[in-house]
């Protein structure tokens, strides 16, 4: 299966932001490609807002979106810079969820009573 993104850059001059509209499949193995164009976008407009827009893509994978997010955070950004946004579409009701491991609490068993008999009935 090809896992591929297309990238739109759309530079809004009133609104000093530039939007780098994705569209395709954010895999883990294919986020790299998204850094260095949000360099390359604040680079040319410094003081310019960048939104990543992944609202048109057909797949985020939730890793891929972690590492993108880490890369962005750790990619060095020019002096002044303006702020770096990720849109996403939002988790459907109950989705988040159902891909959570269950957590099962840890319940500790009843403690014996002093005095009780086996049936758990004091004497």
């Amino acid at each position: 299966m090809d896992h591929s993104l297309s990238v739109v850059v759309q530079i809004e001059l009133d609104t000093r932001c530039v939007r780098l509209v994705v569209t395709g499949d954010l895999t883990e193995h294919n986020h790299r490609t998204l850094t260095p164009l949000v360099g390359r976008a604040r680079a040319l407009f410094p003081d310019a807002a960048v939104a990543v827009d992944l609202t048109g893509a057909q797949h985020v994978d939730p890793e891929g979106l972690d590492l993108l997010r880490w890369s962005l955070e750790q990619s060095p950004a020019p002096e002044p810079g303006g702020s770096v946004r990720i849109l996403t579409r939002p988790v459907p009701f109950g989705l988040a969820e159902a891909s959570r491991p269950a957590v099962r609490a840890h319940v500790p068993a009843p403690a014996p009573r002093h005095g009780a008999g086996a049936e758990g009935v004091a004497a």
